[in-house]
């Protein structure tokens, strides 16, 4: 096993050492790109990202054995719209990228807020990779609220899938 500086393994890699629990490896989840644009200069998003994508993941995180409940996916949500403020507070464009970049941190921060609710088994495995994915795509304020308009969808979507309804 290939393991970072910190002796702790890379995306993908799994972890075998003390807390290695006896219910199977652990492994963080190997980020897939998302293209949330049709287009090169990220004026159009994709139709089908808010559509049947979306339905797609939403559909996904409302299985058992772990459903993710709609008030944990709020949960992320919220925290996710509170940043896009953080940044919209500017008033022009260079500033807005100023402030995502600053932000760009607490964006991060999520993949660690994922896995930590699929530990506590609140969150399945599927809502993990979502997020890994999504964050790792974000590379500016356009692909953050792109990614923001694709998870209001999801959001929307899974509230009908979810079973506490």
């Amino acid at each position: 096993m290939a393991v970072s500086g910190g002796g702790y393994p890379r995306q993908g890699e799994h972890f075998r050492g003390a807390n290695h629990n006896s219910s199977g490896p652990v492994f963080l989840p190997a980020p897939r790109s998302v293209s949330y644009f049709e287009d090169a200069g990220k004026t159009r998003l994709k139709p089908e990202m808010v559509d049947s994508r979306a339905e797609e993941w939403a559909r996904s995180f409302a299985v058992p054995p772990c459903p993710l409940k709609t008030t944990q996916m709020r949960r992320f949500y919220d925290e996710l719209k509170a940043i896009e403020r953080k940044i919209l507070q500017a008033g022009s464009l260079q500033e807005q990228g100023e402030n995502f970049a600053k932000n760009l941190a607490l964006i991060k921060m999520f993949k660690a807020k994922a896995v930590y609710a699929e530990k506590r088994k609140v969150a399945p495995r599927e809502f993990t990779q979502f997020i890994f994915d999504h964050v790792s795509s974000i590379a500016d304020a356009k692909d953050f609220r792109a990614f923001l308009k694709v998870f209001e969808s999801v959001v929307a979507f899974h509230r009908f899938f979810a079973k506490e309804n």
